[in-house]
Formats: structure tokens, sequence, C-alpha cells
């Protein structure tokens, strides 16, 4: 099982389904998971105790306030996942990640993968090419495809205003498949949620 922070944006009617049917055919968690902004990569449970996880989040929260964020534009991840981004609130964002990861956190911050806050609403790797989402290597990318996703992607205008003011803390089992791809989304158990806690700002 896994720990993860996140926090589920609002939209408005119509671009919540667009961004929906979007996922469902780009999408192999599209089952799984809300679209949502991901504060933190997975930390695997075994290894933290969940008592002084849950404090640490809550500590670093609580001096922080609620801000204002603008979600449009995209851009294609490293590991061909395509993003949507934040075109305002990206610094608190960033700024809230590292402080996550001071700490007894410290030691899980991925230096090698850079943190940009983001939606992610499709991945665009060939079938069979063995992407794993708890270790994301570059694999082969379907440039085809993604070619078509972001012309799709772009015709949506996606242009939205919210504040982010809690995060989720979730535990997860995560089952990563060995030949996640996109052409139909996974199982619905791809991921199951254990439990769920909001934490305000």
């Amino acid at each position: 099982m896994y720990y993860g922070l996140v926090y589920y944006p609002k939209f408005d009617g119509k671009t919540e389904e667009n961004i929906k049917t979007f996922r469902r055919k780009y999408d192999p968690f599209v089952d799984s998971w809300q679209p949502h902004i991901p504060f933190m990569f997975p930390v695997p449970c075994k290894e933290v105790e969940e008592g002084k996880f849950t404090d640490h989040v809550e500590t670093v929260l609580k001096n922080r306030k609620p801000f204002p964020i603008r979600i449009g534009g995209f851009v294609k991840s490293w590991d061909h996942w395509l993003f949507l981004l934040l075109k305002e609130g990206n610094g608190e964002a960033i700024a809230l990640h590292d402080e996550l990861y001071t700490g007894m956190l410290s030691p899980y911050l991925r230096k090698d993968i850079e943190y940009i806050p983001h939606i992610g609403i499709g991945l665009f790797v060939r079938k069979d090419a063995g992407y794993n989402a708890l270790d994301p290597k570059i694999v082969d990318f379907d440039a085809k495809l993604y070619s078509q996703a972001l012309k799709e992607a772009e015709s949506l205008k996606i242009d939205s205003f919210d504040t982010v003011d809690r995060l989720f803390l979730k535990k997860i089992i995560m089952k990563v498949g060995a030949s996640l791809h996109t052409r139909a989304p996974l199982n619905g158990d791809l991921t199951k949620t254990v439990s769920s806690k909001e934490i305000k700002l």
C-alpha cells in the first residue's frame, strides 16, 4: 500500500464531462482516480508509520493558506503523460510540495523527477511497453496517438478557476500491470482507496 496526497479540482459541468470523456479514451487510470493534482509521489506505507506521516502532513498544511489556481494549457511529461497545467498558482503548489518533502519525508523526494503541478489526463506509451506508474522510466512513445489527443485536448479550451483549500490524504493499493497502454481504460481496481482523510489548509 501507498500514501498519496492530492487535490480534486472543481470544474463546471461541461468541462468536467469533457475531461471525463477525454480520459475515457486516453487515461488507463480513469476508473481508479478522479482528476486530481498530486502533491507527492506515492510513499510506501510499510516504510512510514501512518500516525507520524499524518502528523507531518497536518503540521505542514496548518501553516498554509488556501491559494487560487487557474487550470489550462498542456505539456507532455518526460514519461509521456499529457499534463493539464496550472496557469496560476503554480508557484504556491511547488512551494507546498517542497515543504512536504522536509523532515521525515526528505528521503522520499524524487530528485530525478521534476515536480510539475498538473492533472494527468492521458498516457501515451505503446502497447506492452511495460510502463510502471510506481517506478516510471522512459518507454516507447506513441507519437501518433499523442498528436491526435493533443489536438482533441486543445479543442476543449479548458480555462478553469478554483481555490486549493484542502488536500486529501489517501491510503491506496496500486496494482500495476505489465502492459499499461492508452487504447482502453484498464480494469477499475487498478488502484483501490483503503482510506481517505480531508485536511484543510
